[in-house]
């Protein structure tokens, strides 16, 4: 062999080194592109699961029932803390005896079922407490989103 052939040679075998070295580099580069595109892909769907989840919370009313005592009476205050009204609601106290009802008969059959209470609105109901009245009730509350569902949820109020 030449000089020129062994000089070529080595070129060669050089160049195939060269060439194998951008070939691994290029391989992990990939691999690490792909990573963050699945984790990117990942990210979006979580992101759209979210925004999906708010729609739905948006569309749906949240009502919040309290108890306050002011001066010497008890009042339960309902409130919509959503941004959307809420119609045909109704409280039904969840009573071991019948006697611990802590509605008044009268006032709430004249305010329930209460046709309508927009975002941010309340209502005041006096509250019917008595020395042997339990300091806590469990009361189911019902009420229809602007959609037509009906929902049921359980408060837990106290004194």
């Amino acid at each position: 062999m030449t000089s020129f052939e062994i000089l070529t040679l080595l070129v060669a075998c050089l160049a195939i080194v060269m060439s194998l070295a951008a070939w691994i580099g290029q391989r992990r580069l990939q691999r690490e592109s792909n990573d963050l595109q699945r984790a990117t892909a990942e990210l979006a769907r979580k992101q759209l699961e979210i925004l999906l989840r708010e729609d739905i919370g948006k569309s749906n009313a949240r009502l919040l029932l309290e108890i306050i005592k002011e001066n010497k009476s008890f009042y339960f205050i309902l409130k919509n803390i959503s941004d959307v009204e809420a119609t045909d609601i109704e409280l039904k106290p969840i009573l071991q005896r019948p006697e611990d009802n802590p509605f008044i008969a009268s006032e709430y059959q004249e305010k329930f079922p209460l046709k309508k209470l927009q975002p941010s609105g309340s209502i005041r109901l006096h509250a019917a407490i008595y020395l042997s009245s339990p300091s806590s009730f469990n009361i189911s509350i019902s009420w229809k989103n602007p959609d037509g569902r009906q929902i049921q949820e359980e408060s837990f109020v106290s004194l």
